[in-house]
């Protein structure tokens, strides 16, 4: 029973592992969802009740299938636990072996162990391999002196556990040979020169020594990839040199680092190979490394692809309007894409059942489409946005009341540098309903001017402002030729009314003051050369002599009204006819 508890909380420490990152990858791979039928979610229709089956018994120690079997004998191997370590070896009938002793001698002949354990089958069934019967497979073999011994794992039925797999008896029996082999071998000039209290000493199933070894090899394998991309990289400087021409190795551009961490990855796996620790910790080791090899090859490439992205959009700058802006998104994109390739291959690497991952996709991917409806409305509309070349990178646009310059166009919302130099964020689901104008996109601007002349203008002088005016407008280099005019708006207010309207051929909102400006000035000239005067705003005011209030008419008023109440013939609304009310 404390086997089988031990066994249930290690099997429970590696789900929650598990499905902590099963929550992980759903969250990067909602969209999955999709690919469930809607059936799915209906009511079930309730089978005819069927004649209970008898279940089969279920193995504490786990070991139904061959990856789990090697993989805990492993586990209790290195915790010294060889009592239970036995139990994933196959006794010979008829024969009173030792298995505990076993155990021990394996836990010696480990370091000499050659094979791949993650390739091992992790289905009961195991897998049908060449010159072995139905039932077995190999695991790998330990390679003692030029004495090779296979490991074989073959399934039996166990009357308390069920159809379970252990270590062939075969592979059992050639331990002691293979152990024997091993005493006589000659200690290595390292192991003689250690102490011999650091080899003793073993922390979490590693000698002192083999944790040392370990520890400097991180900095030994980070210094040698560096001298290698040094060695690599002194041609190009030579020949730099030699033509007088600035030179920059591929290890002082962003894609160095990436390509520094992939060497340092291969270097330390090779040193830690040597070194030889536990089998267990080489699996987990390994695993490791593989996933943190595919994060920096994918860094890599998502470098690769920035160096591919920004020289497009260098190039998009000067050929094309509009681009840039759809670069960035496609950039962003492809990082987001490189993201979740990286995750998914790392957590496969790292022993995370996929096809468990893959079916969670289907309720709750669905829950997580559905709470994040307004980030797939945003990211939509940016890439409609932008799809649309409604507005790019660098324009002046008016968003609602709110005008500056866009600064980024990213895939949640839209950054808006208003005047005052406030960053406006807008939602891009948002920015599709509200009312949006890309001042950039014009390529002519409107001066659209209303003035007037004092009453006192002549019909003569009005003639020449207009003509002069009008002139004006023709010559000027800026203004659009045969669109612009100059005309007599209104006779109110005592004033003549005049209504400019003119194109000024620019898209920039400040060099088009400035022409506004300019024409402005030309035309107060004209009205001043003239001989008359722009008008003001003006008000008309009557001056009479009150006469006040005729106190004779009152009093005769005051006394006929009391007259008529008293007598019921005049009444207001609310009295009776008798009287007041």
């Amino acid at each position: 029973m404390p086997l089988l508890r031990e066994n249930r909380r290690g099997m429970s420490r590696s789900l929650n592992w598990s499905y902590t990152l099963h929550v992980a990858l759903a969250v990067f791979l909602f969209a999955g969802s999709a690919v469930h039928s809607p059936a799915q979610f209906a009511k079930p229709v309730t089978p005819p009740p069927a004649k209970a089956e008898p279940t089969a018994p279920i193995d504490p120690l786990g070991r139904e299938t061959p990856l789990s079997a090697m993989m805990g004998f492993l586990k209790y191997e290195t915790r010294d636990d060889f009592a239970t370590a036995a139990h994933f070896l196959q006794p010979t009938p008829g024969r009173n072996t030792n298995l505990t002793q076993r155990a021990k001698e394996f836990q010696a002949l480990r370091s000499s162990f050659k094979g791949k354990l993650g390739l091992l089958s992790d289905d009961p069934n195991g897998t049908i391999e060449p010159g072995l019967p139905p039932g077995q497979v190999r695991a790998g073999a330990l390679v003692v002196n030029g004495t090779t011994a296979d490991i074989i794992l073959t399934r039996v039925d166990d009357p308390a556990s069920g159809k379970i797999w252990l270590i062939s008896k075969e592979t059992v029996a050639s331990f002691p040979e293979l152990y024997s082999q091993l005493k006589s071998e000659e200690p290595t000039t390292f192991d003689r020169i250690m102490p011999a209290a650091l080899s003793r000493r073993h922390v979490l199933g590693m000698s002192l020594v083999q944790w040392l070894e370990w520890l400097l090899s991180i900095p030994f394998a980070w210094s040698l990839a560096w001298f290698l991309g040094f060695l690599l990289s002194a041609p190009g400087r030579l020949w730099g040199k030699l033509r007088e021409h600035p030179f920059r190795t591929v290890w002082e551009t962003p894609l160095g680092m990436p390509l520094r961490c992939i060497i340092t990855i291969l270097i330390h796996s090779v040193c830690v190979h040597l070194l030889g620790p536990p089998l267990l910790y080489r699996v987990y080791y390994f695993r490791t490394m593989a996933a943190l090899l595919v994060g920096s090859f994918v860094w890599l490439v998502s470098r690769i692809s920035d160096r591919s992205f920004d020289h497009a959009v260098n190039r998009t700058r000067t050929q094309q309007k509009g681009g840039e802006s759809i670069l960035i998104l496609m950039q962003r994109l492809t990082h987001v894409v490189l993201l979740i390739i990286a995750l998914v291959i790392a957590l496969s690497l790292l022993g995370v059942n996929m096809k468990t991952a893959l079916t969670g996709l289907g309720i709750g991917g669905l829950a997580i489409a559905l709470a994040a409806q307004k980030t797939l409305e945003n990211l939509i509309g940016g890439v409609s946005l932008l799809m649309d070349q409604a507005v790019h990178v660098g324009d002046f646009c008016m968003i609602g009341d709110k005008r500056g310059t866009v600064e980024d166009i990213g895939l949640r919302s839209l950054k808006l540098r208003t005047l005052d130099q406030n960053l406006l964020t807008v939602p891009n689901g948002l920015l599709a309903q509200m009312q949006f104008e890309n001042l950039t996109s014009r390529h002519k601007l409107l001066i659209n001017q209303n003035f007037s002349l004092r009453i006192e203008t002549q019909a003569e002088q009005l003639r020449f402002v207009l003509d002069r005016v009008q002139n004006m407008l023709d010559e000027h280099s800026a203004i659009e030729s045969g669109t612009s005019r100059i005309r007599v708006s209104d006779f109110a207010g005592a004033a003549f009314g005049l209504e400019l309207f003119a194109y000024v051929e620019t898209g920039d909102w400040a060099e088009f003051t400035a022409i506004r400006q300019d024409v402005i000035l030309k035309i107060a000239e004209i009205v001043e050369a003239a001989g008359t005067r722009f008008a003001a705003p003006t008000q008309l005011t009557y001056l009479a002599r009150d006469a006040g209030v005729d106190m004779e008419r009152a009093q005769g008023v005051v006394r006929r009204v009391t007259e008529l109440r008293a007598s019921g013939a005049f009444r207001f609304p609310g009295e009776s006819r008798t009287g007041t009310k």
